[in-house]
């Protein structure tokens, strides 16, 4: 059987989707799975880009993510769909459902972290899907993912991948006020290298790079993520 298949198997995959590939990183235990629908041209599949990329649950020890493009208007509703995601977030409906059920077991806030294998910024983001009734409402749980949380936490958010702010921070030179030596560092390399980078992967790549270093120094980086939102609102200001 083809790892695609068995892939497909594993993720529970329904008509009209399917596997187009599978990239598997054994250092970083990741699992990153291509999808795509629609019929294929003389046999053979037409590929297309992946708009999209969500952190799914994990399958077996490895952490899961699904690269597709959501469906057109008109087709299932993606909220239908466990293996994909909200557009602009980094989860899938399946793994916020995840995160759901424990809660509802009575698991608190760092457990469910450590039990599914996601980020503390990404349990953050599911839970202001919850409170904002993404996920449906009056589930009873708003106090467990509250439970251990520092007090700002909820006001201190880092951005998701997709955020147009870590595109803008990147592309341009606006000063940014850097208190911590190791991020001012980061930054200066990280624009030097996205000017020269024409792929929108590559570009992700390295908004993940900068955007991993704020989630592990989150403690230390309040004044650097507080002017987070100044960006943003200049990114917005060049796309309006």
């Amino acid at each position: 059987m083809r790892d695609t298949e068995i892939c497909r198997q594993l993720l529970e995959l329904k008509e009209p989707w399917v596997v187009d590939r599978i990239k598997v990183d054994a250092q970083r235990r990741e699992l990153h799975a291509y999808l795509r629908t629609g019929k294929s041209w003389f046999g053979r599949p037409a590929f297309v880009q992946p708009k999209s990329c969500w952190r799914h649950a994990n399958v077996g020890p490895l952490k899961t993510y699904i690269h597709a493009s959501l469906p057109e208007q008109g087709a299932e509703s993606p909220e239908t769909v466990p293996f994909l995601g909200p557009a602009g977030d980094d989860y899938t409906h399946g793994l916020a459902q995840k995160v759901i059920e424990c809660l509802n077991a009575g698991l608190g806030y760092r457990q469910v972290c450590r039990l599914l294998d996601i980020d503390v910024y990404l349990a953050w983001q599911i839970r202001h899907a919850i409170s904002e009734g993404v996920h449906g409402t009056d589930h009873g749980f708003e106090g467990a993912l509250a439970e251990s949380a520092s007090p700002g936490a909820a006001r201190q958010v880092i951005p998701p991948t997709g955020d147009p702010v870590w595109f803008n921070l990147l592309a341009s030179d606006t000063p940014m006020d850097i208190r911590l030596l190791s991020l001012k560092l980061l930054l200066a390399r990280s624009r030097q290298e996205f000017s020269g980078l024409t792929s929108h992967d590559a570009k992700i790549l390295r908004v993940n790079t900068l955007r991993r270093f704020f989630i592990k120094h989150e403690k230390q980086l309040g004044h650097e993520i507080a002017q987070l939102a100044t960006f943003r609102e200049s990114a917005e200001g060049i796309d309006s």
